[in-house]
């Protein structure tokens, strides 16, 4: 199943988990991330209080955003040096404001899912001395002051390659090579940070740093993390440096079941450094590092602190969902159900385990038949289970997780987190 999580200016640690024949097998979300900026006095009322990002580009070209909102679309779109130049301008002309904080807020999220650690430290060391008493800020230090221990994740070299991937119950593995280590790590969108298991760790020979952050998953509960690095990481000709992991028990669901090299999970962080990547139906996984020709068929992508974003269609109305390539089913949420009463009316009511990196809850749900979205090209939802009340902060506006049954129906996709697109080729 799935599992997200919620937020802070940064938010708590969340977790898209997949569920697979023999249990789940894992997708980690969110780590940290900069939810919905709140109204603010100084600022203009806008769709960025809304996570409406995709609608906030057209209130931006208008002029009609503030320079606050400015900055959070251009964090979320990676359009790095503009976001900089916007967020810092509000920090040095707003000082000790609920505007400034939430700047260091987004400047924090798109420095992490960069793997910049110590620059996100250094904003998340200015948000508490703003406010030294926030828990969750105070929460995530620990984590932050271990990762600005390492160097930042940088890209040593990266030619154009395709590898042999696996899909595993709507699960996508590609081969790594870590410390001249083979391994084959599921693709996750979805997970804001990439994870392994503890005999993972020591069989590519990484050292563990403990620390005292909590990682908190759909189920409500929460579990200790600890991370390590990889000081060389291996995907096709796209050598990366010093990788960041965090590192779980291997009894967590995510693990148990999972042969040995294929417990760890590749984040967003690694995600962004590759670039592009294209998956297609004969498990080609190609790594396309240069830019790309424009696409007359492609549908955005965006970033909500550090959960990436997308949108799909329904009887004329567009709503944007989480996109969590970990995920291997689709889950809808509160948001799906106000905006089509006529279709919950037609569903049946049942209550549906949810299982996390820690745990299971059982949450109140209506299942409907079938649902044909636009996404790309049309695909099916059948069944549809929509759950009726929120379990993590994306689920409190998102319309839904989309999880990666509905990507293999799009087949080929390419991921471009360069233009920020979802692009679809000719079949």
């Amino acid at each position: 199943m799935n599992n997200s999580i919620g937020s802070l200016p940064i938010q708590r640690i969340e977790h898209s988990i997949s569920t697979r024949r023999l249990r789940t097998i894992l997708s980690v979300v969110a780590l940290l991330a900069v939810a919905c900026l709140p109204a603010l006095a100084e600022d203009k009322p806008d769709l960025c209080e809304k996570h409406d990002w995709f609608q906030l580009r057209e209130q931006v070209a208008r002029g009609d955003a503030s320079l606050l909102c400015k900055g959070a679309l251009d964090a979320n779109s990676e359009k790095r040096v503009a976001a900089e130049r916007e967020l810092k301008a509000v920090i040095r002309q707003q000082p000790h404001s609920a505007s400034s904080y939430d700047a260091l807020g987004t400047l924090v999220n798109m420095y992490f899912r960069e793997g910049r650690y110590r620059r996100a430290l250094a904003q998340l060391n200015q948000m508490m001395v703003e406010k030294p008493n926030a828990k969750d800020t105070k929460n995530m230090h620990s984590l932050f002051a271990v990762l600005a221990q390492y160097p930042d994740l940088t890209v040593a070299s990266s030619k154009s390659a395709t590898v042999r991937s696996e899909t595993i119950e709507n699960n996508i593995f590609v081969p790594i090579t870590v410390n001249g280590v083979g391994g084959t790590f599921i693709v996750d969108t979805g997970a804001n940070f990439s994870i392994i298991c503890e005999s993972e760790a020591r069989r590519l020979g990484l050292k563990v740093e403990e620390m005292a952050s909590k990682m908190y998953d759909i189920s409500g509960t929460t579990a200790a993390i600890r991370v390590t690095e990889a000081p060389d990481l291996w995907i096709g000709k796209t050598h990366l440096r010093h990788v960041a992991f965090g590192v779980y028990p291997d009894a967590n669901e995510p693990f148990v079941d999972l042969p040995e090299g294929h417990k760890g999970v590749l984040g967003i962080p690694v995600l962004i450094a590759l670039g592009a990547f294209r998956i297609d139906k004969e498990n080609h996984f190609g790594i396309l590092p240069h830019p790309l020709p424009a696409s007359a068929k492609a549908i955005p992508l965006a970033f909500d602190g550090i959960t990436p974003i997308t949108e799909m269609s329904l009887n004329g109305k567009t709503l944007s969902f989480t996109f969590d390539t970990g995920a291997d089913r689709t889950y809808l949420y509160p948001a799906f159900a106000t905006a089509f009463p006529e279709l919950m009316r037609a569903g049946t009511k049942k209550d549906r385990k949810l299982t996390g990196l820690n745990g299971s809850t059982t949450q109140e749900s209506v299942e409907l038949q079938s649902v044909r979205f636009l996404f790309g090209r049309e695909v099916e939802l059948a069944p549809a289970s929509v759950l009726l009340k929120t379990t993590t902060g994306a689920s409190e506006w998102a319309a839904g997780n989309l999880g990666f049954d509905l990507v293999l129906q799009t087949l080929p996709i390419t991921i471009d987190f360069r233009s920020m697109q979802l692009r679809f080729d000719d079949r």
